[in-house]
């Protein structure tokens, strides 16, 4: 009996226990791609968004705003691939250069109304109480007021343009925000492993943020996704009724236009390569955003 348990003893002794190799980036990036095809197909549209908002109007072929009347209407070439609007304007250097507008509205709805109001939604779940109803209250009284007068009033004190409207778009995105992770912060509250770190003596501010927080960042990854889908429709929307950009400004929605609708019959390339640049970009923040929630978090990963 002895010998046996002697040799069992020296056999996990002989056993050597190695970590295992840690993969580069690279291989780990292709291993996420062939899981989610789509997901991946979604990021190079949405890194494609980004470059072309970024440098764009730099790399544009013709001046976006430039006036050729020997070049209207023409149709897609290889000198004009998208062919060229009733003003003799390349509609490809005016996509191109409308994706900075798309872009940086986006990042001003991000940053003035979405992340503000995560931070509020965040701590009002968290901590409830007088910090919950002055939030909760707040964003009820905001959304009583119906958006489209609020913004038409906005844009009759200070005119048009596209600073009335981010602001409106930005403060609904804040309390929105808010109203949504304020749900999320409040089922997170209430689990187990909340209770545990705080019976190990954890303060409340490291609970929220080396606990509670990463536990819902796949959901504000979403939220993020989601603002940037929100914010160029918007902007397409509001420059095609004539709220946004200015007119001749190389916008999306500016493109889609009354104006240009009417030359639809003739130069049906007006429309629809915007519209696709639109659905484009739509399309892939939502699909990265469904990804990276389906990445991050576990459970869904594990299914």
């Amino acid at each position: 009996m002895a010998t046996v348990a002697d040799h069992s003893i020296n056999v996990r002794a002989e056993v050597a226990w190695e970590l295992p190799e840690d993969r580069p980036f690279h291989r780990r990036a292709w291993r996420l791609a062939k899981e989610n095809p789509v997901g991946a197909v979604a990021l190079l549209v949405v890194v494609a968004f980004v470059v072309l908002g970024i440098i764009g109007p730099s790399i544009a072929p013709y001046d976006p705003g430039g006036l050729d009347r020997n070049a209207r209407y023409l149709g897609p070439s290889a000198e004009h691939p998208f062919g060229t609007n009733q003003l003799g304007r390349d509609v490809f250097s005016r996509i191109i250069a409308g994706t900075r507008i798309s872009l940086i509205f986006g990042i001003l709805i991000l940053f003035l109304g979405f992340i503000p109001g995560t931070t509020m939604g965040i701590l009002s779940g968290y901590f409830g109480r007088w910090v919950d109803y002055l939030i909760q209250r707040s964003s009820e009284a905001w959304t009583a007021f119906p958006q489209l007068p609020l913004l038409l009033t906005f844009v009759a004190a200070f005119g048009p343009g596209l600073k009335p409207v981010v602001a409106v778009i930005a403060i609904g995105a804040l309390f929105s925000g808010s109203r949504i992770m304020r749900v999320v912060a409040l089922v997170e509250r209430h689990k187990e492993y909340v209770t545990a770190a705080r019976s190990t003596g954890a303060t409340e501010a490291r609970i929220l943020l080396r606990h509670v927080l990463p536990n819902i960042m796949p959901f504000i990854l979403v939220g993020v996704s989601s603002v940037f889908a929100i914010a160029v429709l918007a902007e397409a929307a509001l420059s095609f009724l004539g709220l946004g950009a200015a007119p001749g400004t190389p916008s999306w929605g500016q493109m889609l236009s009354p104006s240009a609708q009417q030359y639809m019959e003739l130069a049906p390339w007006l429309v629809i390569f915007p519209g696709v640049a639109i659905s484009l970009a739509v399309f892939g923040f939502n699909l990265l955003g469904d990804a990276l929630r389906d990445v991050l978090d576990p459970r869904l990963r594990q299914g």
